[in-house]
């Protein structure tokens, strides 16, 4: 397992939902991480029925920061606009057009996660894309058995970055960035529970 400071980071960076969980969440948090420890970060939500995706993206990644977090409403492969424009898609144009990019993964840790996680780490793979890692986004009511941490780095073949609480920031979104940060500590992962 390995943590945000010992990763080296491409310019684009996808964040994908795998199984329900809350990408934009886990966005936003290392979104604010990244940007606490001085990381030039910008930020591109994508939403469903907006404008090509893929211009978006490409559009975005030329302002002025070191990374560019980018996360959609749904999964890799959920058509986002009216061409059928995917998140994977925004990581293959970019790719495409040179800019170094990856995808973290984020699952709820359920007991199906590890099958999710290896079905996108498999369709990132077939399009050249890495997987930087894994963000668990805990339901704050989630009951239920959770996947151990080291079945979801094997499924997804990359390390764990974080386990977040799903209620992270919902008092007081302007200390995410602290509240995060814990987060991504591997201490949090070996108690990581429902």
């Amino acid at each position: 397992m390995s943590t945000l400071e010992e990763l080296s980071l491409p310019r684009a960076v996808l964040v994908a939902d795998t199984d329900g969980a809350d990408a934009g969440l886990a966005a936003v948090a290392l979104t604010a991480v990244l940007a606490a420890t001085g990381t030039a970060v910008g930020s591109l939500r994508l939403s469903a029925g907006s404008a090509p995706v893929v211009r978006q993206a490409v559009t975005a990644v030329g302002g002025d920061h070191d990374v560019l977090i980018i996360d959609a409403a749904a999964g890799l492969l959920v058509p986002l606009d009216e061409r059928g424009g995917t998140l994977a898609d925004v990581g293959t144009a970019l790719r495409y057009k040179g800019i170094s990019t990856g995808a973290v993964l984020v699952t709820t840790g359920g007991l199906a996660a590890p099958n999710v996680l290896a079905l996108s780490a498999e369709a990132l793979t077939r399009r050249e894309l890495p997987v930087i890692g894994v963000v668990v986004v805990r339901a704050a009511h989630a009951d239920g058995e959770v996947t151990s941490p080291a079945r979801l780095v094997a499924a997804a073949g990359a390390p764990l970055l974080a386990v977040l609480p799903g209620d992270l920031a919902s008092d007081d979104p302007s200390s995410l960035g602290s509240q995060a940060a814990p987060a991504f500590s591997s201490d949090s992962w070996a108690t990581m529970t429902p």
